[in-house]
């Protein structure tokens, strides 16, 4: 395995519903998730409807940093590890998320915590308490490549449609702008502005002694000559 310590830890583990029992091959190992999350197309695939969740009050973030998902619910499955001679079976809480993943499921500290879980990460092996003895359960760093690479296509994906959405909104407020009609800018100006006003030191002189409506204005302190 080249660059140990650089992938998750991504193993097979079966989940048993009501009506199916399914084993998935993408079940991510998680210590740093508050929670264990069941996601909607892995509900589906177990046979489980949302009339079936119990109502939840957690809110938690997907894949893209800052988007937050409230659970559709929350169900307790079976989880089973290990094999016919020797495996370990433990009821887990899972809250259901409506979020596209490249995982089947997330179990986090809540289920380590359950199975006793003891993880090496840096070599995608961890060992876990049976009643036959110690049972060990293997990653695979091709696998967990294969969900790094679809997680971040995905998170891309989402980002772009983030982005597009908020850009169709700039767009459509643009729009909307340039069909209000604008506002006057044309004001009347007052008889005061429109007329002429003279100077205060001024004075008026006749032009013609025949006609008196014929005048100039000076300055008061100029010559009538």
């Amino acid at each position: 395995m080249p660059n140990p310590g650089n992938y998750a830890l991504v193993v097979d583990a079966i989940v048993a519903a009501p009506l199916f029992s399914c084993k998935f091959t993408r079940t991510l190992i998680d210590g740093g998730s508050a929670i264990n999350i069941l996601y909607r197309d892995t509900m589906v695939k177990l046979g489980i409807s949302e009339s079936e969740l119990e109502t939840s009050r957690t809110v938690f973030h997907g894949i893209v940093s800052g988007l937050s998902c409230t659970p559709l619910g929350r169900v307790r499955l079976e989880v089973v590890f290990g094999s016919e001679e020797n495996f370990r079976r433990e009821p887990i809480w899972f809250e259901v998320a409506d979020l596209s993943s490249p995982y089947h499921i997330l179990l986090g500290s809540p289920a380590i915590a359950k199975f006793m879980m003891y993880v090496f990460q840096p070599y995608l092996k961890m060992k876990i308490p049976g009643p036959g003895g110690p049972i060990t359960v293997c990653g695979d760093y091709k696998k967990s490549l294969e969900c790094s690479s679809a997680g971040s296509k995905l998170a891309d994906s989402l980002v772009i449609d983030a982005e597009r959405r908020q850009l169709d909104k700039v767009v459509a407020l643009a729009q909307a702008q340039m069909k209000a009609p604008l506002p006057s800018t044309k004001t009347k100006r007052s008889e005061d502005e429109t007329s002429f006003q003279a100077a205060k030191d001024s004075k008026k002189i006749i032009l013609d002694p025949s006609e008196p409506s014929k005048f100039g204005i000076i300055g008061a302190g100029l010559s009538s000559k």
